[in-house]
């Protein structure tokens, strides 16, 4: 896929709608406070979830691989209350914060998991303040960002959405985060490229049409400062402040009815959703 895709623009309106959705009256201002406030509110708000790729796979999949575009995703969200998995969410991210004013970059590298491909298997996004890297990563949810200085450990303290980056050898970093499904796991994400352009996060988004965990069956997860409530294979799992996780079994209606009042999905996007592949490959 050629480098030379344009970047991808959110116009202002489209802006404002998704200011005014996440109940900010203004612009945040261009420091670390701004950011932090920004950075927050979409970490509980915006879900990390499957549902639109989910309605892609089930469809004839002539239009273009849902979610690529930042404007298509912030539309999505503005509309029917979906985020996406990390290429079409950090995105996202990079795409808002860039409109804002920020300095804002991609890079790309490889959450460790067992049995997923390594190498550029996550999109991620920096945003420089006063000379310090921040990571503004949705799909890590940490609700306060996390500063990346050469040499030191740091942690966002945001308790069972908490991040901490670990220094190694070379003036890089390992990034530890939970998912909202796993508690057994702090799993550990390497940074590889910085910085990476728009292109490469739709080629490496493109090629999780055939390698992941997110295209067989619906999972969606939206954190809180005090739980994390995901929804996959027909369970409702919820992680209370003190990490501990909860499961119970949905029926279809349940699963319905929780994704339009618990997340706030459309009625309209919930009826489209295709049933799970029985055998389909999913992280739990």
């Amino acid at each position: 896929m050629s480098s030379a895709i344009p970047e991808p623009v959110l116009v202002p309106a489209l802006v404002e709608r998704v200011l005014a959705k996440l109940g900010l009256p203004d612009r945040p201002p261009l420091d670390l406070a701004g950011l932090n406030g920004l950075y927050a509110v979409l970490c509980g708000k915006v879900p990390f979830d499957n549902l639109q790729k989910r309605i892609w796979f089930a469809g004839d999949r002539t239009k273009p691989f849902t979610g690529g575009d930042p404007s298509e995703f912030w539309e999505n969200w503005v509309h029917h209350g979906t985020g996406g998995t990390c290429w079409p969410s950090n995105g996202g991210m990079f795409a808002l914060a860039h409109a804002l004013g920020y300095r804002t970059r991609r890079i790309a590298g490889s959450v460790i998991v067992p049995g997923y491909p390594l190498g550029g298997n996550h999109g991620s996004v920096l945003i420089l303040l006063d000379g310090i890297d921040y990571l503004f990563d949705l799909t890590f949810g940490g609700f306060k960002v996390l500063p990346l200085v050469s040499g030191q450990l740091a942690t966002t303290g945001t308790g069972i959405n908490e991040l901490l980056a670990s220094p190694v050898e070379g003036d890089g970093f390992v990034i530890f985060f939970w998912m909202g499904w796993d508690r057994d796991t702090y799993l550990p994400f390497r940074p590889e490229r910085d910085p990476v352009s728009h292109a490469y996060f739709l080629e490496r988004y493109d090629r999780t049409k055939t390698v992941g965990f997110f295209n067989d069956t619906l999972l969606i997860s939206r954190r809180s400062p005090e739980s994390v409530l995901t929804i996959g294979r027909y369970n409702r799992l919820v992680v209370d402040s003190n990490g501990t996780l909860s499961k119970t079994p949905l029926t279809e209606a349940q699963r319905k009815a929780a994704l339009i009042e618990d997340f706030g999905i459309s009625e309209e996007l919930v009826e489209k959703l295709p049933p799970d592949k029985p055998d389909g490959i999913a992280p739990f």
